[in-house]
């Protein structure tokens, strides 16, 4: 099982991500940050760039698929993605999980 980040430009598109990914049984349980701010060093200065993070939980073989699902459908309004493992979750989440994301 993976936790799963996408980092996009507008809520719009986050929001767009998550009712697709979900309709096609690939993200579950999902959350949306929209005070998540990005720092880049540009001329000597520190700016804060504004972005929103998409987060939701996966199995680990679907990665491919979500990326591939996100890029297709948001092109480059997707900042960046990744994923972390989950090494345990509780029991009533696992099973969600097990029986509502694509078979793999």
């Amino acid at each position: 099982m993976i936790h799963v980040t996408f980092q996009t430009r507008t809520l719009e598109a986050a929001e767009k991500l998550a009712g697709h990914l979900m309709e096609q049984h690939l993200l579950l349980f999902p959350t949306i940050d929209t005070d998540h701010q990005e720092l880049s060093w540009t001329n000597g200065t520190l700016e804060r760039v504004s972005q929103l993070l998409l987060q939701g939980m996966s199995k680990a073989l679907l990665y491919r698929e979500l990326e591939r699902e996100a890029y297709t459908l948001l092109g480059d309004d997707i900042v960046r993605m990744h994923a972390v493992p989950v090494t345990n979750m509780d029991p009533h989440a696992q099973q969600v999980l097990l029986e509502q994301t694509t078979k793999v």
